[in-house]
């Protein structure tokens, strides 16, 4: 019988997440960046979202390999405090002019209208939560095992254990699986939002603690 594991993620399994984030949402980088960046474009990004809440950062091992990943962050502020404080908006700029990315101009203007739009989604509908599941993914090759439920139930373990009140995540109206997944953790339907890749649907899950 195979044994995963879930844990808190390490430093050096940010590798290992942007890979799987990579290959788990390829059509959706490939939208914003007109191809693929190098993996340290990832790889970068992932390093500050862990560093904002290391505690929040999931992890789903089989044989030591990462096979999964949730992030959950209960204080999403911090994300944005770590990118600009934590000095990582300077390295990816020079990262990006020095073409360590691998990109051009392009994603920059649509990381921009992206990101433009994830602050207005934050204030819509009325109801809002700092508690997220902001990404959450499972290798191809391990899915279709229930893996993705287990880091849904490790996530709802940490927000618990903060005393969170409200959790919100946000998924395309077409990812029928992860619709089913977050319904069976009490997530509902609450509204939607938009990017330029298109709809999003808003789902809170209101805590009981």
């Amino acid at each position: 019988m195979q044994e995963y594991i879930i844990d808190t993620a390490k430093r050096e399994d940010i590798r290992q997440i942007a890979a799987i984030f990579t290959e788990s949402f390829t059509d959706s980088i490939l939208f914003h960046c007109g191809k693929l960046p190098q993996p340290l474009a990832m790889e970068d990004i992932f390093l500050a979202v862990f560093l904002a809440e290391p505690q929040a950062a999931l992890v789903l091992k089989y044989r030591q390999t990462v096979v999964g990943y949730c992030f959950a962050p209960h204080c999403l502020p911090r994300l944005w405090l770590q990118a600009v404080f934590g000095g990582h908006l300077l390295k990816w700029a020079w990262r990006w002019l020095t073409g360590k990315y691998g990109i051009g101009v392009y994603p920059i203007k649509m990381l921009l209208l992206n990101k433009a739009s994830f602050l207005q989604s934050a204030f819509t509908p009325a109801k809002t939560s700092n508690a997220r599941i902001l990404s959450i993914a499972v290798a191809k090759q391990y899915r279709g095992k229930g893996l993705a439920s287990q880091l849904m139930a490790a996530a709802m373990n940490y927000f618990a254990g903060r005393k969170v009140r409200r959790v919100r995540l946000e998924v395309r109206p077409d990812n029928l699986s992860a619709i089913r997944v977050y319904e069976k953790f009490g997530f509902v339907a609450a509204g939607t939002t938009s990017d330029p890749q298109g709809d999003w649907l808003i789902m809170f899950k209101e805590m009981e603690n």
